[in-house]
């Protein structure tokens, strides 16, 4: 009888032995997320000042364009160095494969289909995050480039009139007025 009480005890102290440590395990687990999210929270913050510095420094970049002047560009340059020390990166663009995730396409012109022929406006990560998407001109492809095909319908000669098309009608089924 009493090997029976103490064997019974043995398996309560085994089940919440187990229970412990999966609570124990959970609550690391919870102050682990907890720590790498504020630190996330902490490394971002910077985010909308940089941003705006990024402005600024476009300005800068076009004014040395034109001026080609050395203390100019060595303001740019410890700017963005100092920049880069709170994790901003520049996102590589010229003559690569045209990507969405990280490149807005301003414009389609001739050249070679999908690839990068132009950078508009420098792109960045922050901390291996898309602060700002570069824009680029992207290539059309083929010989027979043609404005219009780039989307741009201004010019293009189409002749079609909302009151001239069949079937105007909203989900529904009633007529868009």
């Amino acid at each position: 009888m009493v090997k029976k009480v103490a064997n019974k005890y043995q398996e309560k102290i085994a089940e919440l032995e187990e229970k412990y440590k999966r609570v124990l395990a959970d609550y690391q687990n919870q102050e682990r997320r907890h720590k790498e999210g504020q630190s996330q929270v902490i490394k971002m913050a910077s985010a909308t000042l940089i941003e705006k510095l990024l402005i600024n420094l476009d300005s800068l970049e076009l004014a040395q364009k034109h001026l080609q002047d050395k203390g100019l560009q060595m303001v740019i340059d410890q700017i963005f160095a100092t920049l880069s020390q709170e994790g901003l990166t520049q996102i590589e663009t010229d003559h690569l494969q045209f990507d969405p995730l990280l490149m807005d396409c301003t414009e389609v012109v001739s050249g070679e289909k999908d690839q990068v022929v132009e950078t508009v406006s420098k792109g960045y990560y922050l901390y291996d995050n898309v602060l700002r998407p570069a824009k680029v001109k992207v290539g059309a492809g083929g010989n027979d480039f043609h404005p219009s095909e780039s989307g741009d319908l201004s010019n293009s000669g189409s002749n079609f009139h909302p009151s001239e098309s069949e079937d105007l009608s909203d989900i529904s089924g009633e007529p868009i007025a």
